[in-house]
């Protein structure tokens, strides 16, 4: 089973995002940037990131950031949620190898697709 660190400081929609994924992946979930990178450190390695943009302590964009220039934890792809059409952050993202950006209000089906074109592809490029 695949595993998903979801990184959400909204509870509601943190249990939302575990109900939803639970039924297909191994979900971990932490409320803001610092907690996922403790967590990565102490060996919680997930299959995906998906991750809030807005959180305390460390943002999504620092917390890309912060995993893109770490050789350890740079291949691990990361889905962004944002509650703000914001094309400076959204541009960020994606060239630091966001492997998408949704914005909220997401379908259920397209997060699950596109959680599921992330491990493809990154099964995809460890094989190749």
């Amino acid at each position: 089973m695949k595993n998903i660190l979801i990184i959400e400081d909204d509870s509601s929609l943190c249990m939302l995002l575990t109900h939803i994924l639970r039924k297909t992946y191994k979900v971990n979930t932490v409320t803001n940037g610092m907690d996922a990178i403790c967590a990565l450190v102490d060996g919680n390695y997930p299959d995906v990131i998906v991750t809030d943009m807005m959180m305390p302590s460390m943002d999504g964009l620092e917390l890309l950031e912060n995993l893109k220039f770490n050789g350890l934890f740079r291949d691990i792809p990361v889905v962004i949620l944002s509650g703000m059409q914001d094309p400076f952050r959204q541009r960020r993202c994606e060239e630091l190898g966001a492997h998408a950006f949704i914005t909220k209000p997401f379908k259920p089906k397209s997060l699950i697709e596109t959680i599921e074109d992330a491990i493809g592809k990154r099964k995809t490029e460890y094989y190749a």
